[in-house]
């Protein structure tokens, strides 16, 4: 079975460490999960642990993992935004639905998407050294410069046709996914229309919390760029990202 993780994005200074591991903490409790057994990179850390102690040193960061699930929460100033990353290292545990139930109407939330973890690590790669590190070719793949000046100019793999490709905008990633959570910012951002999306016949939509749209375009996460899956991720990219998506 494929891993899955679940991408959301916030505004910038609208989420933050305190906030996500609260919340984190709720959803676990919900579903019986202990709340010990964690780990902050080699150190054993309970949730209240991690709580009391990172929401001080490092209030808009964290990296846990434990019992099946590894949390990641970044921000990037320059675009104006914060992302939490959750990552079902096993077996899906709690529904992806059951996560957003908390987390959509938190702070600015923007977007949030589910993806084949390996997918779309593979459709976001463009260090050769990536491929050569496991053995994976990749002369077959478009190649392009980095843009950097000699002597760190070099050949990179050029990923920006990539279906499962994600890109950094001004308060927003630009991605796809299977199954997506649209917060009320996301439409102005964008320059998406919601009545559009809302009468797409190919897509299943539901408001699952006020001002949240949720699309369907799948049944499974996107596993390949090739045929019909393909074409599906590319024209779901042309209806929620038509200012930016051929750029």
């Amino acid at each position: 079975m494929a891993k899955e993780q679940l991408k959301l994005v916030f505004g910038f200074d609208s989420l933050g460490t305190e906030l996500a591991l609260q919340k984190i903490q709720t959803v676990l409790v919900s579903h019986g999960i202990p709340l010990d057994g964690f780990w902050h990179y080699d150190e054993p850390l309970s949730l209240p642990q991690a709580l009391k102690r990172l929401s001080r040193s490092n209030p808009k960061g964290f990296d846990l993992a434990g019992h099946g699930f590894e949390f990641l929460l970044g921000a990037v100033r320059n675009y104006n935004l914060e992302f939490l990353e959750i990552r079902a290292l096993n077996e899906l545990r709690i529904p992806w639905d059951d996560w957003m139930a908390h987390f959509a109407d938190t702070g600015n939330f923007v977007i949030a998407w589910v993806a084949d973890s390996e997918y779309e690590y593979w459709q976001n790669a463009d260090d050769p050294l990536e491929y050569t590190a496991v053995g994976k070719p990749y002369e077959h793949l478009p190649m392009k410069s980095n843009g950097l000046p000699y002597p760190v100019e070099q050949m990179i793999i050029d990923t920006s046709a990539n279906p499962g490709r994600w890109v950094f905008h001004d308060g927003y990633i630009e991605a796809v996914g299977a199954i997506m959570w649209l917060g009320p910012t996301f439409w102005s951002l964008t320059g998406a229309e919601r009545e559009q999306v809302l009468k797409t016949t190919w897509l299943k939509v539901s408001t699952p919390v006020p001002s949240v749209t949720r699309v369907q375009a799948a049944e499974h996460c996107f596993s390949t760029p090739e045929a019909s899956s393909g074409l599906l991720q590319n024209e779901l990219r042309s209806l929620l990202f038509p200012t930016t998506h051929s750029r």
